[in-house]
């Protein structure tokens, strides 16, 4: 049965593109749950999915803008944020809620948000609060392989992700805790068994861990830059040395020139795109239009066939009269035939009687002629007459 929260919860802490997903996908595979509400994968940025609850990534987007911050573009003075400020207040409340509640049902249970690099300390310390154990793990990458991921992601000039980088490592440097786990993505893909035992899990078996982590994902591998710009770290890094070799090889003035004209492109594709846009309405409100027309002529033509459906009805109903009438007249003269079958019998009957009273007359006649001839009758007869 699933405990009132979590008793602890794992931490991924990254720069994006560092492979926090993979190490997610690795935690996963040895039992690690990471709840219900994550997002989706997208095809050609994380293939397996990103691994992130929606709740806490919505919590740190709002986070981060109360500091005039956001993930692109964090405040200079953000790893100096005090996390107890009453303004953030509501948002302490909903995600003392979602730790309270858990990330699934597992034992072990983790979080994973590259924003975490910037509000880490907001969350551990609700997790103080709350009892629950924090254990932070950060995953590191080569700086320049998280610049050009973030290039083919989002646009960003080679120079201008480095700096980021540089950012989050830095909030990263001040807000973790002094037990944080530290490991590479190279390692990770290399010996994905190694490096899971290191961080003290059970593994599952071998296929289980290779099925998770996959370096056919890995788009950017690192060549031909400075040493700092081309090599994971794992826990130790001189940020000023790291600063010195990104502004050598990516200048900031051709950084800006190179975002400028990486604006310029996006407004211009935008600019195309709106037109083309523009284009595709005008067509559909002419569609819309011959829609509309063709709807008025099957309006027109459903009024006309209510008008020959009523005509029919009303042609219909005098048939249907006429045919009652027919019955009747067909009723009569089966009567009449009737009547006159009868007369016939009785003409016939009539004819029959005359005829026997002829034949009487006839033989009474006869019998009054011979009677008539006896002389003595005659003379009487004459007497009578």
């Amino acid at each position: 049965m699933k405990p009132t929260h979590p008793s602890s919860i794992h931490f991924v802490v990254g720069m994006h593109r560092s492979g926090t997903s993979a190490l997610c996908a690795a935690l996963a595979a040895c039992g690690v749950s990471f709840g219900n509400r994550l997002l989706g994968a997208m095809a050609g940025v994380n293939d397996e999915g990103f691994w992130e609850d929606t709740a806490v990534v919505a919590i740190n987007e709002q986070l981060l803008a109360l500091l005039d911050s956001n993930w692109y573009a964090p405040a200079p003075q953000l790893a100096r944020t005090d996390w107890a400020d009453a303004r953030f207040n509501a948002l302490r409340a909903q995600a003392a809620g979602l730790l309270r509640d858990g990330f699934g049902a597992a034992p072990q249970q983790g979080v994973k948000d590259p924003r975490l690099c910037l509000t880490l300390p907001f969350w551990l310390g609700l997790c103080s609060e709350l009892g629950i154990a924090a254990r932070v793990c950060v995953i590191s990458r080569a700086p320049i392989e998280v610049a050009r991921s973030l290039q083919r992601r989002d646009g960003f000039p080679p120079g201008y992700g480095l700096r980021l980088y540089l950012d989050y490592r830095a909030c990263i440097d001040r807000t973790v805790p002094a037990d944080t786990q530290y490991l590479r993505y190279d390692d990770l893909l290399h010996d994905s068994a190694a490096v899971m035992a290191g961080l003290g899990f059970e593994l599952p078996g071998a296929a289980g861990l290779a099925a998770a982590v996959r370096p056919d994902l890995r788009h950017q591998r690192a060549q031909g830059e400075g040493e700092l710009l081309t090599r994971a770290d794992t826990g130790q890094l001189d940020l000023a040395a790291l600063a010195r070799e990104i502004d050598a090889a990516y200048p900031l003035g051709e950084t800006l020139r190179d975002f400028a004209r990486g604006l310029t492109a996006r407004g211009l594709e935008l600019d195309r795109i709106g037109r083309a846009h523009a284009a595709a309405l005008a067509t559909l409100d002419e569609r819309d239009r011959d829609i509309e027309a063709v709807s008025a002529q099957h309006r027109q033509a459903l009024a006309t066939l209510d008008e020959r459906d009523a005509d029919i009805e009303r042609l219909a109903a005098e048939h249907r009269v006429a045919l009652a009438t027919l019955d009747e007249r067909d009723q009569q003269i089966r009567e009449f035939d009737r009547r006159l079958a009868q007369l016939g019998d009785e003409h016939s009957y009539a004819l029959q009687v005359l005829r026997e009273r002829d034949a009487e007359l006839a033989t009474i006649r006869q019998r009054f002629e011979a009677v008539s001839r006896i002389p003595g009758v005659r003379y009487v007869l004459r007497r009578l007459k």
